[in-house]
């Protein structure tokens, strides 16, 4: 999991310094096609279907739409707000996972989950600085950031409706290979032809994406979720210590203690979540 978070950060990482002069939706379908083919190249190899069952498909095609704008307005909110806040209010999709399973598969929360999701909550409010508002398009990148959140705990909770009666990659393809084709919609409109150093970080956004998935994937399968859940807020952690190093990005004490009670709501609901044999939306963008 520690390999998986380090894979995502340096996507994360990438995907700032590529969105500084592409459109985040190209960002979005080179990450996407990159994506698809590498994962297609598995499928072909293990003999896995690309559709999935009949009966999942409407599932399958939800989970690719949710998890396709969830990572459209998470890369266009790297692009516009500090790489560490917009990585930390992604990171929020396991609180609004408990609210949405709340809500929509009529699961009954006891004092603690609620107590935890509120603790998350006031951490958000604390985490996004005030001056954000003042300026109109930092204001609405923040409110994206919670949306990107929101649209990847829909997909999770897609998932969980699956199972396991589909392979992984199939559920996987059905994302990356939707996000291709949403993206490509957008590229008329601004297309912008990269240069060597945007082929570069390109490059690095689908190798990590790919690999953090894998060896994410690899560490819920050889050890308990309830064990390596935490250690996937490695990836905002260290987002926030690139920030300080190549952006100079700073956080203020009040920012600080809501990053800390949002990894502690949300380790905590990882655990819970865990300890109930659910699915977690770790990084499902």
């Amino acid at each position: 999991m520690c390999q998986a978070s380090l894979a995502f950060s340096v996507m994360v990482l990438a995907v700032k310094m590529a969105t500084a002069t592409l459109p985040a939706f190209e960002v979005v379908f080179f990450r996407s096609l990159l994506g698809s083919l590498m994962i297609g190249a598995l499928m072909v190899r293990k003999n896995v279907s690309f559709l999935g069952k009949p009966e999942h498909r409407k599932l399958l095609l939800f989970r690719g739409i949710t998890g396709f704008l969830a990572v459209m307005l998470h890369f266009y909110t790297i692009a516009q707000l500090p790489v560490g806040t917009a990585v930390m209010l992604n990171y929020t999709a396991i609180i609004f996972l408990a609210v949405l399973s709340i809500l929509f598969l009529g699961e009954k929360p006891g004092v603690f989950l609620i107590s935890m999701i509120l603790t998350s909550f006031v951490g958000v409010y604390l985490l996004v600085d005030p001056r954000f508002f003042l300026v109109p398009h930092t204001g609405w990148a923040v409110f994206w950031g919670i949306l990107s959140a929101i649209f990847a705990a829909a997909a999770v909770l897609t998932i969980r409706w699956v199972g396991f009666r589909e392979s992984p990659l199939t559920v996987i393809f059905s994302f990356t290979g939707i996000s291709v084709l949403g993206s490509a919609f957008f590229l008329p409109f601004g297309f912008v032809w990269p240069n060597l150093r945007d082929w570069l970080a390109l490059l690095v956004i689908g190798v990590g994406s790919f690999y953090g998935q894998l060896w994410m994937t690899i560490a819920y399968r050889r050890a308990p979720a309830s064990l390596v859940a935490p250690f996937s807020y490695l990836t905002p952690v260290l987002s926030f210590l690139y920030g300080l190093v190549f952006w100079k990005d700073t956080l203020g004490t009040g920012n600080l203690v809501g990053v800390l009670l949002i990894i502690l709501g949300g380790t905590l609901i990882s655990l819970f979540e865990a300890r109930q044999g659910k699915k977690l939306p770790a990084q499902t963008v």
